[in-house]
Order: C-alpha cells, then structure tokens, then sequence
C-alpha cells in the first residue's frame, strides 16, 4: 500500500507520499521555486502500473479529486487550480463529503479512505487526523502550520514539508492499526460476498449493502436509482402498540396509556418529542421515543452468601424485536421480514469472531438506525417506532414482573436489559418469570452473575462478574489492548477522547483492591495516560498564559505551568449592536444600510441593546497547564498529581 496527502496553498501545492514499511518518502513541490508535474505524473503512472493501493484519510472527498484533475488535466494543472478545487471541497456542505468524489470505475489507481472505513465522516463520530494523534499516543501532535491562503516564503514551504511528511507517516501508523478492518473488506471482496467500492465501506454500510443484496437491489431502489421508502407526516403510537402488551398494576399500565396517546412528526424539527418520567419498582425511569433507562446513583452492591446480583439482556434487542413480531419497512413488506429472519438463522451457523458472523450482526444492527435515514431504503419512521415503542413497553412489562419477587431490588434498567439484587432464595421465582417473558415476547435473554458493581449512573458503572471478568462503562471504561479499540463490530471507538486514562485506570485497583487513589496513581508510569486534549472550535483561539496555542492542544496539568483559556470571537463585528433573531441577510442588510453608522434599531437589533464582545472561558478553571505537543515536553517533576487524586475520587463509589 502507498500512503499520501497533499498540501494544497494558494501558490504552493504539495504531494507527499510512501509505500508502506519503507523509509524513503516522495516529495512533490509546484510552485514559484519548483515545477515538478512532470516527475509526479510519471510517479503517478509507476503507481498505477505497479498495481499499488493508495491509502488516506478524507483522500476520497479531498486528495484524490484534485490528483484525478491532475491526472485527466495535466497541461492546465498548477498550484492555484489545486488550490482553488481544495478551497471549493472545504467550502460545499458537509465539507465534501461525497459532493467531489471519484466514481469507483473513474479511479485509475485504487484507494483506501481511512476516514471512510471508520465511519468519521458521520456526524456524530467526526474524528480529525490529529484527534487520532492524541488517542495513538504519538510523540507529536502537529497542526497545519499556515493558513492556505498565505504567500509562504521558501523557508515556510519546507517548514510546510515537514509537517506534510508527518502527517504520512501518522496516517500509516493508523493504517497499521486498521489491518483487521481492512482485511475483512478484503474477504467480503474476494469471497464475492459483497461487490463495489467495499473496501471504502463502514462497517454499517457493510450491514447495509449485505442486506440490501439479500432483498434485491430492485426491490430497495426505482428505476431512478433513488431509494425506495415510506415517507409519514406523522406516527402515531397507538396505532403501532401490540395489542398483545398488557400490565397489571396502576403505574404500569398509566405508562402504557401514556404511549398510546402519543403522536411523532418525523418531518417537523420544531414538533416535541415525547418524553417521561416517572417512579417505577423504586426507580425513577425515563422515556424517550429511542428508549429508556433508570438507575440507582452513586452506590456499590456486594453479592453475599444470601443475595445475589444479576444482569439480563436481551440478545440483539432491536433486531430481535423487528422479527420477532414481524416489523418491516411497509414499502419492503414480506421481502424485508424473510431477509431479515434469515440474517438471524444464517449468524447462528457462523463461529464468534469469523468474517460472515460479524457481517450478519453488522446487517442486523445497521439497519434499524437506517431506518430513521431520509436518505436510505430502509427509511420507514412507522418502522423504527414500532421497533422502539414497543421494546421499551415489553422490557418493563418484565420489571413489572420481577419486581413483585419479594426483597428483589432493580439496580438498573436500560433499553435492552435490567440489574436486579435479590435474596438467593427466590431465583427460582426470577428464573420463572424471564422464561414465561421470554415465551411471551419471542425474546431470548442473556444472562451474568456479578461479584460486585460500582454504579454512579446508567451510563457509568465498573462491575466485576462471579468469574472474574470486569466489565467497564463510560466513566469507567479505558482500552486494555489495541484490540480495544476496533470496537468488535460495533464500531472502532478511536473517535473518543482519550484523555485522563490515568484516572480510569487508577480507580479500578482503588475500588475493587482498597488502594489509596494517590498510591494507585502513582503507579502509572506511562506519561500519555496523564496527557488531556482540548479540540479549538471554529471561531475560537486557545491561550496557555498569553501564547497562542495550535487548534489540536495536547497538555497536562503543571504546578509550574500557567492558565489555560479560549476567546470565542462573536459572530458580528466586536462593539456593534447583536442582531435580532429571525431574520433574513436581506432584511437585515437593508435595514442596517439605511441606518447612520453605529446606529441601534428595535427593528434589527436586540431589544437589550447587547453589543458582541469577546467571550473568555477557563479551561481547566483553577488549575494551571502546560502544552506537550511534543511528548517529550512532558516532565514528571512537574506534574500536579493533586489535580489527577481529584479527578479520582470524582469516581470513587463507597
């Protein structure tokens, strides 16, 4: 594989690039000191006669469309036609995100998109390249040092190559880290399970496609080649509840009827979303239309020679429920339900771990969340609220149930399971009633004995299973081993913010051995584990004392070191009027122009007369830090390990 980006200045265009595990990097300059298109088309020509794959990150959205004008417009090719499509990409909605890509068939050398495979190009996993800096542990994290737009002198372009040459060889330590990913791309490919573009493809479009394949391409797409789907103005649960769902207390049956006289509007972002709260078996629970959840706070359970402790999940929840009681997207019907089942049954037949397995389970959970997707095949709201409704209906209809079990306490419950403690003595009253739940609902449940569970929320708890298993969440939750970090077929997690893994670490041997936080600490030796980030949002600057720090700040909290801030720059010119919500540019401009300088109108302006100032706020308020972009800035003897005890204790449960 051949690992590359490119560097893209109003006079100044880059191309850096390298086969993998080789030392020697290509360096590609066009601009006022050097000319060398002709040595890059020829390197091009090598490449795509050697039967390489080039691999980046956003290569398809950015890099690769300017190299494909390079390679199909070589004599009107030069540093501000590159520069010019770079600025356009970066400019279009969703800062290209498909609106310049290369079709497949008009790619003359194949690609890798790292960004894509990991799915980063979805919003809510956006991950840069320098985030992934920081979660890799890399001796630098580096920042584009100019701005595009700028007139870099010589010694500016090879400061500018530098830091090109570094981002090749972070992307190729990420490529190392993406072998098991793209190896079961690979498989799909040569095994002609899947066809097209797959070795771009994330891990829910593989469950999509897979899916989509087994139904029929016709009967997922018109003629037009735009999805088939269901479009609604509005669902109403009532019309989605099974009937077969029934309570037998008052509390229980008032959140049914509280459900059925619900309605969604999946087309109005203004409409509300129902939600509840209430007491139920002791807990306070929480409904949402996407799910629910409850949980005790704050507090530690101990199994003992008289209780027990017991956690229950329902085995693939939304995949189970849709086939289960038949659920389909209307415009897919019967095709969708037999594909689907037959997901399921296929899975069955494949060992944990293997290539088709995790296809299967990956068609099974892509789905349902596509379902919700204006933009797929599988787009159907009835669908997905039925899925949702009615699993959360089902799963407290069980609570209902275990609840009545005398000396039985719910921990906590959550979308697709529940955490009892009970008396010993009364499991087999437990046991009776998860079986009859199981026949009732055509559900299979999963269960685990613990040890003992540190809970401070439904989302954050440490527990440690009757065999010796610890299981972390949130708070709690920190990569044991590289293999962590490819999250298992539900997704790789290095999008997440690794800062601070000293205090997960630490708080383990604090709650389950007795240590003292400050000892449990102080036996970390690895320097990343005490390392933070901060991500500069756009229109904003980050100070460490009064120097202005990079977009992407890695640092740690210093006895030496000085406050850390961000000046958010407001969004009209600092010490005029703030503008009046709800209006138009137009409205707004035509006004203002008819106004004398400096004026303030009730028509255009805020009735408070507010002004736009600058807004400061402490990062890491109190406490004073040092940047270590570079790892080697980090000192030991400086470190303020009072700051690091704190956050410890944040998560220590009695």
């Amino acid at each position: 594989m051949y690992i590359f980006d490119l560097e893209t200045f109003l006079k100044c265009f880059l191309f850096i690039g390298k086969m993998e595990n080789t030392e020697y990097i290509n360096v590609f300059e066009i601009s006022g000191r050097k000319n060398q298109k002709q040595d890059l088309l020829a390197h091009l020509s090598m490449l795509q006669n050697s039967g390489v794959t080039m691999v980046g990150f956003n290569n398809l959205n950015f890099d690769w469309p300017i190299i494909n004008q390079l390679m199909n417009n070589p004599h009107t090719f030069d540093e501000q036609r590159a520069y010019l499509l770079g600025q356009d990409i970066i400019k279009s909605p969703g800062f290209g995100f498909n609106s310049h890509s290369v079709r497949l068939s008009e790619r003359h050398i194949p690609q890798i998109d790292l960004m894509k495979v990991h799915n980063f190009d979805n919003v809510t996993r956006r991950c840069s390249l320098k985030s992934l800096q920081f979660a890799m542990r890399s001796e630098s994290v580096e920042d584009l040092p100019f701005a595009p737009d700028r007139d870099l002198t010589s010694d500016e372009i090879d400061l500018l190559i530098k830091y090109g040459i570094h981002d090749v060889t972070e992307t190729e330590k990420f490529l190392s880290k993406s072998k098991a990913a793209i190896a079961l791309r690979q498989d799909l490919l040569d095994t002609g399970v899947l066809y097209g573009d797959v070795m771009n493809y994330s891990d829910v479009k593989i469950g999509v496609e897979y899916l989509i394949k087994s139904i029929g391409r016709a009967k997922c797409f018109g003629p037009d080649k735009q999805p088939r789907q269901t479009l609604r103005s509005m669902v109403s649960f009532k019309d989605i509840i099974l009937p077969k769902i029934n309570f037998k207390t008052e509390k229980f049956e008032a959140v049914h009827e509280w459900f059925k006289k619900q309605v969604v509007y999946p087309k109005s972002e203004e409409a509300p979303k129902p939600a509840l709260e209430c007491e139920l078996a002791g807990l306070q629970f929480h409904f949402g239309i996407g799910g629910v959840h409850a949980s005790v706070e704050n507090t530690k359970y101990e199994s003992t020679e008289t209780h027990i402790i017991k956690d229950i999940d329902v085995s693939g929840m939304y995949v189970a429920v849709a086939i289960a009681n038949g659920f389909a997207p209307e415009h897919l019907g019967e095709d969708f339900s037999k594909s689907y089942k037959q997901l399921q049954r296929d899975r069955s037949q494949y060992p944990k771990g293997s290539t088709m397995n995790l296809v299967l389970k990956l068609a099974g959970n892509g789905v349902y969340g596509k379902s919700n997707d204006q933009y797929s095949c599988f787009y159907d709201p009835k669908y997905t609220f039925a899925v949702t409704v009615n699993g959360q209906l089902q799963l407290i209809q069980l609570v209902e149930s275990i609840s009545l079990i005398p000396g039985l306490e719910i921990i906590q419950a959550n979308t697709d399971g529940i955490t009892v403690k009970m008396p010993r003595d009364v499991e087999p009253f437990f046991n009776f009633w998860c079986r009859d739940w199981e026949q009732d609902t055509g559900l299979k449940l999963e269960e685990v004995d613990y040890q003992s569970i540190w809970i401070s929320d439904v989302n954050n708890y440490l527990a440690i299973t009757t065999s010796g298993v610890v299981k972390r969440k949130g708070k709690y939750w920190y990569p044991e081993s590289e293999k962590d970090y490819e999250g298992t077929g539900s997704g790789s997690v290095w999008h997440k913010d690794f800062s601070t893994m000293c205090v997960q670490k630490a708080i383990e041997p604090v709650l389950v051995h007795g240590c003292k936080p400050e000892s449990a600490l102080r036996c970390l030796s690895d320097a990343y584990d005490f390392m933070l980030r901060y991500k500069t949002p756009g229109g904003a600057k980050v100070f460490i004392g009064d120097q202005e720090m990079s977009k992407t700040v890695r640092y740690y909290v210093s006895i030496s070191g000085k406050p850390m801030r961000k000046v958010s720059q407001p969004k009209g010119a600092i010490g005029s009027w703030k503008r009046k919500n709800g209006l138009t540019d137009g409205e707004y401009r035509n006004i203002l122009s008819q106004l004398p300088e400096g004026a303030w109108d009730e028509k255009i302006h805020t009735k408070n007369k507010s002004k736009y100032q600058e807004v400061t706020t402490s990062i890491e308020a109190g406490w004073m830090v040092k940047e270590c972009n570079k790892a080697s800035e980090f000192n030991w003897s400086d470190v303020d390990w009072s700051y690091y005890d704190q956050e410890i204790k944040k998560l220590v449960i009695i």
